[in-house]
């Protein structure tokens, strides 16, 4: 039978492997059920943004600033506040639990006004999303799935209300949980398309790596290549060969040129890539 410093020990060793989703999910089992169901939308918006399967070890604090200027610094009102500091504190629980080493809540604000300390400024009030055209029309097709959803979904709490005592009611809050998760998702996608611009290439220099761009990096102890789109976060998703301008090989080939050699910090260690295809 395990002694209690390694069954402590294997504790902090599943905590350090835990992805995003999982670390979601146990701290919303703690969480009071009065709290849960407006919290809940938000952390799993932060979730899906960032990447439900990362690593929590992985995020690093420029994903959190970036998270912050896009949902908070352009809606800066207090109810963009509120939102943020329900990711904040999910942050701020992951570092007391130590899931993470670096406090990750400091990066998540909304700057105030040197005028008045409760007014609260716009960081950047112009501020668009960048989204290649399959990216937009994408997320115009999930959207349009998920108001369908959502009218399912009502549907659902109406028949499960009707079938007994709501305080008892599985299926009751099973839909509920379901309807804010929808409802976030909803919300997350009308905010980025209505600041989205779509890319236009025309006249950019298509030897150089920049946001849209297609690029082939090739591994150079290994010779092997990989392919890749670079996007902004709000459109990343690893599956589709879609990478962020904030992970670490986006944010590490950004700007570069055909033929040039960028070294990449990834989980295996430090590794020299090449860019040998861009367009």
């Amino acid at each position: 039978m395990a002694t209690k410093s390694e069954a402590t020990e294997i504790s902090q060793q599943e905590l350090a492997i835990l992805s995003l989703n999982q670390a979601f999910q146990t701290y919303v089992r703690q969480m009071p059920q009065d709290s849960k169901r407006a919290a809940q939308p938000e952390i799993a918006k932060f979730v899906r943004w960032i990447g439900a399967e990362r690593m929590i070890d992985s995020i690093i604090p420029s994903e959190i600033g970036e998270y912050n200027e896009i949902f908070g610094a352009k809606t800066a009102t207090r109810d963009a506040t509120e939102r943020l500091s329900t990711v904040k504190l999910f942050l701020t629980f992951l570092k007391k639990k130590e899931h993470i080493k670096v406090n990750l809540a400091q990066h998540l604000r909304l700057r105030k006004s040197r005028t008045s300390g409760k007014a609260i400024v716009l960081e950047n009030p112009t501020r668009s999303v960048r989204l290649t055209l399959s990216g937009y029309n994408e997320m115009t097709k999930q959207l349009a799935t998920l108001q369908e959803e959502r009218v399912h979904l009502v549907e659902d709490i109406q028949r499960a209300a009707a079938d007994g005592d709501v305080r008892e009611n599985a299926p009751l809050e099973a839909a509920r949980e379901a309807q804010g998760m929808t409802i976030g998702k909803i919300m997350e996608l009308e905010a980025t398309l209505k600041v989205a611009v779509i890319l236009d290439h025309k006249g950019q220099d298509d030897t150089r790596v920049h946001i849209g761009s297609k690029i082939e990096l090739t591994e150079i102890t290994t010779d092997k290549t990989v392919k890749y789109q670079l996007v902004e976060p709000n459109e990343a998703n690893p599956l589709a060969s879609k990478i962020s301008i904030v992970s670490p090989v986006g944010s590490a080939i950004l700007g570069h040129k055909l033929g040039d050699e960028v070294k990449v910090k990834t989980p295996r260690g430090e590794q020299v890539y090449k860019i040998s295809k861009t367009s």
